[in-house]
């Protein structure tokens, strides 16, 4: 038994090598696709170009003159910032064209306002969500892992900070884990966004009324982090100490008064994700913050795209883009009538660089290709609809949206150092 095992074992590796060395052949004399029935088999060469570094004027942000931006066309009372984290233009076209139909719109796509925005990082091309939500949050550039800091390490002020001066209620919803980069960029200032123990900490003396997102379970690095783990056994306690109340599941949520945090296992099916659907909490935030006099900002993050374009799955891709347009009805269907909200979405980078090459109707298929499972340089869509959305049409920066934002909701310029004093 054990001789024919070994047998086998050998065989399969003579087999493998010899695919793969006819594979690497056909890729460097031949082409890039090799098709096998159903099955292609795609192998690409990559090759360098000449990269110069970035502007350092880019990389230490100005305030923004109004006198640089376009008119205003009304000013929101409210905000409502949706991030699909690795949703590229490809994603979006892929969604448009299978969700229902082609030529059956989506909701995202029907925003009055089209834009496109790049979001390189101070230290690569292709950013990480650390990176871009720093930018995207506080208007500055930084490296990648920095949350809510530069590379010197100094601390920079961010949109909700800015926006509860004023007196804004502000709140967070994700799929991901609640201390995942793209929550804490709008909470916390920490020199790796794997700090889930700082991140939490800061989260908690934010003032951010309603925090709702995973207890990040099914993360290894936080699994691993004992602190964290120590603060999630101890969260009720904790949370209660900076007045909030800690629900954990889709009844405690639909009840609780904020400030409240939603800390919810991963879901039990799909690619990692945690909670309610999106357009369930959605509501219930719109709800509760709707209530606020001065006005609200509200940041809704789907992580399953870039999930889902790590790993090239299209099924899953669509299955999240869904779930965030949905948000995005709900959200349109909250604030219609109303003229007093601001609606954006957008994404923080592309992940995958999802391409449809092919889409036979009388066989009813598509064919999906990927460039990568990493993060590409890529530039992402941005939608708006509602008072002050022409801001957000054209071609843009990540380091744009904060300081349109507080310039439509009156607060302080932005970007600005933490230790600024607020105008």
């Amino acid at each position: 038994m054990a001789s024919r095992l070994r047998q086998f074992l050998v065989h399969a590796g003579i087999t493998l090598l010899a695919l793969a060395a006819a594979l690497f052949a056909f890729s460097f004399f031949g082409g890039t696709d090799l098709a096998l029935g159903p099955l292609v088999l795609r192998a690409q060469r990559g090759s360098t170009y000449p990269l110069a570094a970035p502007a350092s004027s880019k990389l230490a942000a100005s305030p923004v003159a109004a006198a640089s931006l376009p008119p205003l066309t009304g000013r929101p009372r409210n905000v409502i910032l949706f991030i699909g984290d690795g949703m590229g233009v490809g994603h979006v076209s892929a969604a448009g064209l299978l969700l229902d139909s082609p030529g059956a719109p989506i909701a995202m796509t029907s925003l009055a306002e089209l834009g496109l925005m790049q979001t390189w990082a101070a230290n690569n091309l292709a950013t990480d969500s650390a990176a871009s939500g720093t930018a995207i949050a506080t208007g500055f550039k930084t490296n990648r892992k920095l949350v809510g800091k530069l590379a010197d390490g100094r601390a920079v002020r961010n949109i909700f900070e800015a926006a509860r001066v004023r007196g804004l209620a502000t709140g967070i919803i994700t799929t991901s884990g609640l201390v995942d980069a793209t929550p804490a960029c709008f909470t916390a200032h920490v020199d790796s966004r794997d700090d889930f123990d700082s991140i939490l900490e800061q989260m908690l003396t934010s003032g951010t009324e309603i925090l709702v997102g995973g207890d990040f379970s099914y993360y290894r690095k936080a699994r691993h982090h004992r602190r964290y783990q120590e603060m999630l056994a101890d969260l009720e306690s904790l949370a209660a100490r900076h007045g909030y109340t800690v629900v954990r599941d889709r009844e405690a949520l639909a009840s609780c008064e904020p400030p409240l945090v939603g800390l919810f296992p991963p879901r039990p099916q799909g690619p990692p994700a945690h909670g309610p659907p999106l357009a369930v909490t959605l509501r219930r935030a719109v709800e509760l913050l709707g209530n606020d006099p001065e006005g609200f900002m509200l940041l809704v993050e789907s992580e399953v795209i870039d999930e889902t374009g790590h790993v090239n799955d299209i099924a899953g891709s669509m299955a999240a883009l869904r779930e965030l347009d949905e948000a995005v009805t709900t959200a349109l269907e909250l604030t219609r009538g109303r003229d007093d909200t601001l609606v954006i979405v957008t994404a923080d980078h592309d992940t995958g660089t999802l391409a449809l090459v092919d889409g036979d109707y009388a066989e009813g298929r598509t064919v999906v290709r990927w460039a990568t499972g990493e993060h590409s340089a890529q530039w992402v869509p941005v939608f708006a609809s509602g008072p002050g959305s022409g801001l957000f049409a054209g071609l843009l920066d990540n380091t744009d949206l904060s300081p349109r934002i507080a310039r439509l909701l009156g607060l302080e310029t932005l970007p600005r150092l933490a230790e600024e004093r607020a105008d």
